[in-house]
């Protein structure tokens, strides 16, 4: 599933009531992980977070299940600012737009999305976009294939590699 169709999917407990919409997501690519899932519930005058963890989660579907009822959801961790409990994950919506670049310092493309597994809380690939409206390809990228992260994407690939992979 990529995570821009993660991200809004709304979410139910237990008892099948309407908790809320997935607002956020918290990865840690060091280990290919989704760390938190970020639940937002409220109106948009006293919104506030559900920290939802792997353990947490029953079925991903149409819906994001839960395995908490009304009763646990009030003991669940609640969260005014999504950063406050980041930890050290970082959002994915800091990732998207990231510049990707080969070992020897080309520009590759950018980060336009990403491939994860919610309910294991992986992430599979990265996607990267190359080229220009007219001719646009993606890119499939693994956490084999990174070198470093930071402001930028810095690949462990070189421009043949990454010519092969586009589609």
């Amino acid at each position: 599933m990529k995570a821009n169709e993660f991200i809004g999917m709304k979410v139910l407990d237990k008892e099948a009531n309407e908790v809320g919409k997935v607002a956020e997501i918290a990865v840690v690519f060091k280990k290919c992980l989704v760390d938190k899932i970020f639940v937002s519930m409220g109106s948009a005058l006293s919104k506030k977070y559900l920290v939802i963890v792997e353990e947490d989660i029953a079925e991903i579907g149409d819906y994001l299940q839960l395995k908490i009822d009304k009763a646990g959801l009030e003991e669940q961790v609640k969260v005014d600012k999504i950063d406050d409990f980041l930890g050290n994950a970082t959002k994915y919506k800091d990732f998207i737009g990231k510049t990707v670049l080969t070992k020897s310092g080309m520009d590759v493309g950018k980060i336009t999305d990403m491939v994860i597994d919610p309910k294991g809380c992986l992430i599979h690939n990265i996607v990267v976009t190359t080229g220009g409206t007219l001719n646009k390809k993606h890119i499939m990228i693994s956490d084999e294939d990174i070198d470093a992260m930071g402001d930028y994407l810095i690949l462990n690939l070189d421009q043949k590699q990454v010519e092969d992979r586009t589609d």
